[in-house]
């Protein structure tokens, strides 16, 4: 529902989450949603931001891609040939074994990736320029604590299996 004064959204009471775990899932996939929504400046699918992200440190093989983003190679193959379909990324041999290839991002890549990122950075910077400087630095503490938590949860579930 759209406030009528502000233009911002208003939550319903069936909106509203009736506990943090509840909080946590529906509010994050819907923060997820609003940053992976095309922007009309965008050459690349917002899909494919976590994948081009880690290219930029350094070029990795497809498969250690793929285990870094917890995705399938498959799926990571499918994202790296539309990079490289748009000059986004290129790929070159691997030094340590010539049968293999590594993928990198191109200077052009670079370039539009960063631009995208930075759009993206942009409509954060403006949602919290009204947030005190305290609730900034919470909301980055939490975050950053939920996503560690998340992971050791994560990684105790793998151990397990």
């Amino acid at each position: 529902m759209q406030s009528p004064m502000s233009g911002t959204a208003t939550a319903t009471p069936s909106d509203v989450p009736r506990s943090p775990a509840e909080a946590v899932v529906s509010l994050l996939m819907q923060a997820g949603r609003r940053l992976r929504t095309r922007h009309p400046e965008d050459q690349v699918e917002p899909s494919c931001f976590p994948v081009a992200k880690q290219l930029f440190s350094e070029p990795m093989r497809i498969s250690d891609l793929a285990a870094r983003v917890e995705l399938d190679s498959s799926t990571v193959s499918r994202q790296i040939k539309a990079l490289e379909e748009a000059g986004l990324v290129e790929r070159t041999t691997d030094p340590a074994d010539g049968r293999a290839s590594l993928v990198q991002l191109s200077e052009h890549g670079r370039d539009i990736l960063q631009a995208a990122f930075q759009r993206r950075f942009r409509r954060i910077e403006g949602v919290l320029e009204s947030w005190s400087d305290r609730d900034r630095a919470d909301l980055q503490r939490l975050l950053t604590q939920l996503a560690a938590d998340l992971q050791a949860a994560h990684d105790h579930e793998e151990a397990s299996n």
